[in-house]
């Protein structure tokens, strides 16, 4: 396992981390209680020590999910950094829009629920989720909500701020205004590279604001065939849409010409090239995706050259239908 170091803290994270949207059973797929033990027992076994989760996911299933885990294994809770968010109120996976509740009251009593479900007495790192402009904006308001972080954190509630923005431009408007959050997860992929489009990733950077790579794989079609379950919110994309996806797939391989690479692995290496991506979120509801994830871990870094022709195979073509 590759380890980076957040922030400036002496504590790392796994480059490899464990996006949890699939164990609440509602947006990949049916996932069993005793299938979402095996998973996170092997990814924890091979070292990956990030867990990314949220209240929404699965209703609060895949935090209960984790904390079962946690307390009936003899996996010790400080080797885990988990992280989890706030400020949504229900989960709607095949729903563009979902509710939310950005007010301190709100904030407390779901960071109070996220530790019952997760079976542990502090939060590594609690992330507004995907909180619109206005409340970013809005100095007054979020100030509010640090000074509520900063009390828990006082306490041991929570140890680390963040946000999980809804679009990587949204970034901008954090680094830009607040210093305490140090932690930003956002999308970024071989078809999403707006994060360097606007030079976010150079920015968190110089402002040592550490950054989480969610959607690395694109819902996984940059990874290879996608099932579609039925209960899977990539219904909601269109066939279009999808194909774009599909088909950008072989497109990048070709662009870097390494013989024997995998999609998956090439799209890994991508999402994690620059030194403020800590960890990279691919969601992983079987063995075999922890198993397929963890070989990029191995294989040689991007070559200046290979990510310029990367950033070059995405400038130039459609990524949005």
């Amino acid at each position: 396992m590759i380890f980076r170091k957040y922030s400036s803290r002496e504590k790392k994270v796994s480059l490899l981390g464990f996006g949890t949207w699939g164990l609440g059973s509602d947006a990949y797929g049916h996932i069993s209680k005793k299938n979402s033990s095996k998973v996170l027992d092997f990814a924890i076994k091979n070292r990956i020590n990030f867990i990314d989760t949220s209240n929404i996911y699965g209703q609060g299933l895949a935090e209960k999910r984790i904390g079962d885990f946690i307390s009936k294994s003899n996996i010790l809770r400080s080797k885990l950094f988990i992280a989890t968010k706030c400020g949504m109120l229900n989960d709607s996976p095949s729903s563009w829009k979902v509710t939310q509740d950005f007010s301190i009251d709100n904030i407390k009593r779901s960071i109070k629920k996220s530790l019952i479900r997760l079976k542990t007495d502090y939060i590594d790192l609690i992330q507004l989720h995907s909180p619109p402009i206005k409340i970013l904006k809005n100095k007054k308001k979020i100030n509010q909500i640090l000074k509520l972080f900063i009390k828990l954190k006082k306490k041991g509630i929570v140890k680390n701020f963040g946000v999980s923005v809804k679009s990587p431009q949204d970034a901008i408007i954090v680094l830009k205004n607040y210093k305490s959050f140090n932690f930003i997860q956002l999308n970024f992929s071989l078809i999403d590279q707006r994060a360097l489009d606007f030079g976010i990733l150079d920015t968190a950077y110089k402002k040592k604001v550490s950054i989480i790579a969610r959607t690395p794989l694109a819902f996984g079609y940059l990874a290879g065939n996608v099932d579609i379950k039925k209960k899977d919110h990539r219904r909601k994309w269109s066939k279009k849409q999808t194909d774009l996806w599909s088909k950008g797939r072989l497109n990048f391989v070709k662009l870097i010409g390494r013989k024997k690479i995998k999609p998956a692995n090439l799209a890994l290496l991508f999402a994690t090239f620059h030194p403020v991506v800590k960890t990279v979120i691919p969601g992983m509801i079987q063995i075999k995706h922890v198993k397929e994830n963890l070989k990029f871990l191995s294989l040689k870094k991007l070559t200046k050259k290979e990510i310029k022709n990367l950033i070059f195979g995405y400038k130039n073509n459609k990524w949005v239908a």
